[in-house]
């Protein structure tokens, strides 16, 4: 939780911790505005102590496994109804039918502000998307949520000591590419979980050359919607708006693919999803997200 405090005449904002990987943001996020007149009688100290105390009871309710149940619950239901109730019009489905009819495996990728939208537009299909998610307090909400949705779930790192980190790494990765032998397919946010913002990291690309499966770049937007300022301008949908998918691709990676051909790659499929994203945004009417600037 965050407390901001703006200078004398102004109003004193307090805005909600935001939880769960941004999945939560349909119960928090909303700023509390509160009177000049009524926070002066109110010193500040106290309030910092009142919201560490909060935080900490916030932190023990969300490792109870019964709430996280019944937030994924919630949270599947409102994923669902803003599915449902979306005008969705879709760009590219001649690449992803024929993936799907085949039944092979294959690596889809969008953006991490857009995971509430993520499973939207897909029909059905042979394949079972599944989502590689941290094993982490924040991990266990999103993979029970996915899990009624119908997705399978890879669990990958969570802070560590290096050497564990490396391991459980590679055991998502085999584990990954087990899933695409099979015939299935992986969902990737490769920004997340920290950015930066609309920065393709090297994950789907080493997946794709390991696998030979070959990569879907995907935005979404829609016209109804709350814009966070998080890190990555995480997306709450409303229901009832007007919804636009475009899907870009594919793109292979050759197993003998060297360091540069792989950074080819990295940067090509960044491309395809900053330009799908901002397609999507100006078709829906917002003004487009831009990825973060690059450290110079």
């Amino acid at each position: 939780m965050m407390l901001v405090v703006k200078p004398q005449a102004q109003e004193t904002v307090v805005t909600p911790y935001q939880f769960a990987t941004g999945l939560t943001a349909v119960f928090c996020g909303s700023q509390i505005k509160c009177h000049e007149s009524l926070v002066k009688c109110v010193q500040v100290n106290d309030i910092r102590h009142s919201i560490t105390r909060d935080s900490a009871l916030f932190k023990r309710l969300m490792n109870k496994t019964f709430i996280q149940k019944f937030l994924a619950l919630l949270l599947a239901g409102y994923m669902g109804l803003v599915r449902r109730t979306t005008r969705w019009e879709i760009e590219g489905q001649d690449i992803l039918r024929p993936l799907q009819k085949a039944g092979t495996g294959f690596i889809a990728c969008t953006w991490h502000s857009r995971f509430l939208l993520s499973t939207a537009g897909w029909s059905k299909m042979p394949q079972t998307p599944h989502v590689l998610i941290s094993k982490s307090r924040d991990g266990n909400l999103v993979a029970l949520t996915a899990k009624i949705l119908g997705l399978g779930v890879v669990r990958g790192s969570r802070k560590a000591r290096y050497k564990d980190k490396d391991k459980r790494g590679a055991g998502a990765l085999r584990e990954m590419i087990d899933v695409l032998a099979g015939g299935d397919c992986i969902f990737m946010t490769p920004d997340g979980p920290r950015g930066p913002r609309m920065r393709m990291g090297e994950g789907p690309i080493r997946l794709a050359k390991l696998s030979g499966a070959p990569v879907l770049a995907y935005g979404l937007s829609t016209s109804r919607h709350r814009l966070f300022d998080s890190w990555d301008r995480f997306m709450l949908p409303l229901p009832f708006g007007r919804g636009k998918i475009i899907f870009a691709g594919p793109l292979m990676v050759a197993p003998d693919a060297d360091k540069a051909q792989c950074e080819a790659a990295r940067q090509t499929l960044e491309d395809m999803m900053n330009v799908a994203s901002q397609a999507c945004d100006k078709a829906v009417g917002m003004t487009p997200v831009l990825p973060e600037e690059s450290p110079s």
